[in-house]
């Protein structure tokens, strides 16, 4: 359990998303971060049918269906303006079954595949945002994992020296 920040790094004027990537990830490699292998997460975007619309003029609704490899039996789903559904991979199933309801946006599939980093407190995520086969941006994940402060008997008696 930590803090996470996610971001949307800029491509480096004169370089194109992979070069940027590179760059990233031999700066982290310089500070001293190690490689603790890669990660995945994709998302696809589904709408509500035509058919489950009441009135003309109405919008539909949509909902997004997200993978993670660091979650590798859960689907998360995401409903506009909605709650977070968290259901285990046969969730998928479901959605064809659901396909009167929701129907998946054409070529809407985003994808982001990286390298995972550990360094000092940190886990760092760079990826590369791809839809379809082109590389849209680069995104980065920083997870603090703050260390537990562990109690000594040093602290504990610096304590004790001031009045409560």
């Amino acid at each position: 359990m930590g803090v996470t920040c996610v971001s949307q790094m800029p491509v480096a004027e004169g370089k194109s998303v992979q070069q940027t990537v590179e760059l990233l990830t031999r700066k982290l490699e310089m500070l001293g971060a190690e490689k603790q292998g890669t990660f995945c997460v994709d998302c696809e975007t589904y709408h509500t049918a035509a058919s489950t619309l009441g009135s003309q003029g109405q919008t539909g609704k949509l909902m997004y269906v997200m993978h993670n490899s660091e979650h590798p039996l859960s689907c998360f789903a995401l409903f506009e303006n909605g709650p977070c559904l968290i259901a285990d991979t046969n969730f998928d199933v479901l959605m064809v079954k659901l396909k009167g309801f929701f129907q998946s946006a054409k070529a809407s599939k985003i994808e982001t595949r990286g390298t995972r980093y550990q360094y000092c407190d940190f886990l760092v995520k760079v990826g590369t945002v791809t839809m379809g086969p082109s590389a849209r941006g680069i995104s980065v994940e920083i997870l603090w994992m703050g260390r537990k402060l562990e109690r000594t008997s040093s602290l504990s008696s610096n304590f004790s020296q001031y009045p409560t």
